[in-house]
């Protein structure tokens, strides 16, 4: 039967089939659909004579997330071993979204050419099915698990929020909300206990994501503000847009309570919400005994003046409310790693971590000072209330508790004796000779050891120092400039979500800045005006002064700037900083591709040593001693479990990719995705066990390697986790086995 047929009568078999068939050719890397029958147009939503018009450009609708699956399953079948499956999304003529299914298999190979036949299916409906299955299945597995709370399925194509409650004998109470998001907006500038929950919402809404939070509300109407826990979880549809939200609600109010009163009787003064004194002397002494030789702390202490005779003339609660309220100003001025205790009926103590240097106290004080000032009243009846501030410096003046907080007495009591208000720095000159001698022993450490190591050992060593540094991190720009020949440098960290801000410069002798300002009247922070002009892409070299914004031009040419070297620094998935080093001795700067690279590579390096500072200063565990790490011939790198923030990567693995942003989401800067890995080596260990480990065989698009995944944790803590993900290059061995 089969030796009948001719090719005349195959073809127009092919043609009348409702599947789509297809032929591709490749050839020296380059893709041409050779043909397509009908049945494949119908499914892209084109007729054949306009499809074949477009048949070339093809590829262009494949959704973006979706072609590197596409282009790896080319290269899978090249290998001749077998037919590959694929499932991916296209877009149709009328701008649809359409799931295919393809099988594809070797069908000719020349010395030119290779031929790829394709055959595929409208997968659409079925993926519509499969996930209405997965939202149903959630939402009954969320239901199995759970007694006695309340179920919430969010619908968000027709914003309606349907609340279940699961009792002793089955589900019952149903409860419709109509238009809910709608309402949130509507209430949420009055109801601010609602805001975080909003913004979780509405995140949610963009991307799957699961989130969990805490919050007091009315939200069932019942007149009663009570705190619920939220465990909320975001679904997708097959058009990659997210459909539901559901969510588990159990109501913790008795417990919270329980937990505030014990935590008030225990720690917490129940006025401010600061510390008691017992828990502050136990906090900042558990600071004192693990402080490193480098670590600068600011013990400062805070004497309301007439606080007590103000809140004996005044009725019950009025003085309480006042203090709170200063409280609550000082709190937004400090960070979370911060000690913050209430020790008397007028005394306040602020324990701050790691200044860096004591320059930086004067912001700090002042703030306090501003925070305790307050006039009541009006005309002669005004009644000014504000604070004394006494401070001592560790480890300058003492390193323990009685020693610094006999300092900051004696401080205050020279502020009292001459009746002055505002703050003292016990013995200020004292502190700064003492600063002055440690820069000075730094410095010659840095130049001494200089001498006999590059730098980029020398950078790696310095990574290494168990205590950050910032007088270390200004050598370092230093290094770096003098070994590229730059004449100008700065560090620039924008403040927000935890830290803080920063900024530091080194200039060569003879290029001092001619100007107080960092740009023009506008008197912009850099990063914020570099995030502005679109100028934190990536790493760049400005030589033009036609090609940039002419604030940012007219800066250079007064300070004589000839090249402008800008890097983004990253913590947590963003850009939060920036380098920027200047040419001024009168040429343009440039690069060739191995100097590129190493540049590039040490300032990864920089980087490291200031997201190691970043996440110490905003309560998050600072990496160990990485060290060991550094040496080991495979690609080596350290992820924050919780943020899947890349936090350092070893010698080989910057050596190949010199773009890795240290700082930014693993799967986004290694990987090249949106979303984290959907086989992530570190989200399958389990982080209950220290000890837990996972290995994986994976395939790096960015190293072009199989690698061999071991992930483990090296940093195991109540609070977060960072784990070790080290991959053995096995492309060699891998692809040898599929032959």
């Amino acid at each position: 039967m089969a030796n009948n047929l001719d090719y005349r009568t195959i073809c127009e078999m092919v043609e009348n089939m409702l599947t789509g068939v297809a032929f591709l050719g490749l050839q020296e890397d380059k893709l041409e659909f050779l043909y397509m029958n009908s049945g494949g147009f119908r499914m892209l939503g084109y007729v054949p004579s306009t499809g074949y018009k477009y048949l070339n450009n093809l590829v262009s609708l494949i959704l973006e997330e979706d072609k590197p699956k596409f282009w790896q399953a080319i290269e899978d079948v090249l290998k001749d071993d077998g037919a590959v499956d694929l499932e991916m999304r296209t877009v149709t003529a009328s701008g649809n979204l359409r799931w295919l299914q393809i099988r594809g298999n070797l069908y000719e190979r020349t010395d030119e050419r290779a031929v790829l036949l394709c055959v595929f299916l409208d997968a659409t409906d079925r993926k519509f099915v499969e996930n209405e299955i997965q939202a149903q299945s959630q939402w009954y597995q969320m239901l199995l698990e759970t007694e006695g709370e309340m179920l919430a399925d969010y619908n968000a194509k027709t914003d309606v929020l349907s609340i279940k409650t699961a009792g002793e004998y089955g589900i019952e109470n149903d409860r419709i909300i109509d238009k809910f998001m709608v309402r949130m907006q509507d209430q949420v500038s009055i109801l601010s206990d609602e805001r975080r929950l909003l913004e979780i919402l509405e995140e949610a809404l963009k991307t799957p994501r699961t989130d969990i939070i805490e919050l007091k509300t009315d939200m069932l109407g019942s007149g009663e503000k009570r705190w619920y826990r939220i465990h909320t979880s975001s679904i997708a549809g097959v058009d990659g847009y997210v459909t539901h939200i559901v969510g588990k609600i159990t109501d913790i109010h008795e417990k919270k309570l329980l937990q505030e009163e014990l935590r008030g009787k225990e720690k917490l003064d129940t006025v401010t919400g600061w510390y008691n004194k017992e828990a502050t002397k136990e906090q900042v002494n558990q600071i004192l005994a693990s402080s490193g030789s480098h670590d600068i702390h600011a013990f400062i202490l805070v004497d309301i003046s007439d606080f007590r005779i103000l809140a004996e003339s005044l009725s019950e609660g009025v003085g309480d409310r006042i203090l709170k309220d200063m409280a609550e100003k000082m709190s937004r001025g400090f960070k979370r790693s911060d000690i913050l205790g209430r020790i008397s009926e007028d005394e306040l103590i602020i324990f701050a971590q790691n200044i860096g240097s004591v320059h930086n106290l004067d912001a700090l004080a002042t703030m306090v000072c501003h925070s305790t000032t307050m006039t009541l009243g009006s005309g002669e009846d005004s009644f000014t209330l504000s604070g004394r501030v006494g401070i001592s410096v560790c480890p300058y003046q003492g390193e323990t508790w009685a020693e610094l907080s006999e300092k900051a007495e004696m401080a205050i009591s020279s502020l009292r004796g001459h009746e002055k208000l505002g703050y003292h720095v016990y013995d200020l000159s004292g502190i700064l000779r003492k600063e002055a001698a440690e820069n000075e022993r730094q410095q010659k450490f840095i130049e001494e050891v200089g001498r006999e190591e590059n730098l980029e050992d020398l950078l790696r060593q310095i990574i290494n120092e168990k205590n950050y540094n910032e007088n270390l991190t200004r050598a370092m720009l230093k290094l770096v400039i003098r070994h590229f020949g730059f004449q100008k440098a700065c560090l620039s960290i924008e403040a927000g979500r935890g830290r803080q801000g920063m900024e530091l410069k080194y200039f060569n002798p003879g290029y001092e800045p001619r100007e107080e300002q960092n740009l023009t009247d506008e008197n912009h922070q850099w990063v914020s005006f570099l995030k502005e002009r679109q100028l934190l892409k990536g790493f760049c070299l400005i030589h033009s002064y036609d090609d940039i914004p002419g604030d940012l031009s007219s800066y250079m040419i007064r300070n004589g700037i000839h090249t402008l070297l800008v890097q983004p620094i990253m913590s947590r998935g963003e850009i939060t900083g920036a380098f920027l080093m200047g040419e001024c001795s009168g040429r343009e700067w440039h690069l060739n591709a191995e100097e590129e690279k190493e540049l590039k590579r040490i300032l990864q390096l920089v980087q490291i040593y200031v997201l190691k500072d970043q996440r110490k200063k905003s309560g998050q565990p600072a990496l160990r001693d990485m060290r060991l790490l550094d040496d080991f011939d495979s690609y080596v790198m350290a992820v924050d479990r919780d943020t899947y923030e890349l936090c350092f990567a070893n010698r080989k693995l910057l050596d190949a990719l010199p773009d890795l942003r240290i700082g930014d989401c693993c799967y986004r800067t290694f990987a090249q995705k949106d979303k984290p890995c959907e086989s992530c080596v570190m989200c399958k260990l389990d982080k209950k066990d220290p000890h837990a480990k996972w290995s994986e065989e994976w395939f790096s698009s960015a190293l072009r390697s199989w690698l061999k995944i071991h992930g483990s944790w090296i940093q195991h803590d109540t609070d977060s986790a960072i784990c070790v993900l080290n991959g053995m290059d096995i492309s060699e061995y891998f692809i040898g086995t599929m032959k």
